[in-house]
């Protein structure tokens, strides 16, 4: 686990500020790149000195809102038929299939705007509320100041993680599968709000 980790701080120090905005823009399109293997090994970097927590902060969350305004405007020029389509033709991906869209979109209905808000902080959701959102031409302003927020909190949070298990790494050390089974349980609510998405009548 360990070694994975470290594999990890290497790719993104490689990467550098280039690299967090791309997964960040990919973890929120309708691919599931976890937000939580990006930052918390970033927030680590910070400890480092490699990067600066504030840039490393705008830069991942500006690179949230693009992958989610992305999927939004997708949704919003072709529509949920549209969209269905190019569902049916890649229902292998997670969170592709008809099913899960319909239900996320029911979802955002029934909780109301600030769904896109608190979905920020859901493994799962977050890679489709947008989706809802421009279906129903959610207006745009809100749909940003929500993502911002909602996104900017949830990426301090975990870059905070990253950074305090640095302050402390003989702890962070020692207790590495006691987070890797926190990081783990969130994967595990994700994957909850997907099946009850996707099964729910």
């Amino acid at each position: 686990m360990i070694n994975l980790i470290d594999g990890l701080i290497s790719i993104l120090e490689s990467w550098g500020y280039s690299g967090i905005f791309v997964l960040m823009f990919l973890e929120s399109l309708i691919i599931p790149v976890p937000a939580e293997i990006v930052l918390i090994p970033a927030g680590f970097l910070v400890f480092k000195g490699s990067m600066s927590f504030f840039p490393l902060l705008i830069i991942s969350t500006l690179g949230s809102l693009a992958g989610s305004l992305f999927s939004y405007f997708l949704a919003y020029k072709i529509g949920r038929k549209g969209f269905e389509k190019i569902a049916k033709k890649y229902s292998e991906v997670p969170f592709w299939d008809i099913k899960h869209l319909k239900n996320s979109e029911k979802f955002f209905k029934k909780k109301g705007h600030l769904t896109i808000f608190f979905s920020r902080f859901i493994p799962g959701l977050r890679h489709v509320i947008s989706l809802p959102a421009g279906f129903s031409k959610m207006n745009i302003i809100e749909f940003s100041l929500y993502t911002l927020f909602g996104a900017g909190i949830y990426n301090a949070f975990l870059i905070l993680l990253g950074y305090f298990a640095g302050t402390n790494e003989n702890y962070f050390i020692s207790h590495v599968g006691i987070i890797s089974a926190l990081i783990a349980i969130i994967f595990l609510v994700g994957i909850g709000v997907y099946l009850k998405l996707k099964n729910k009548k």
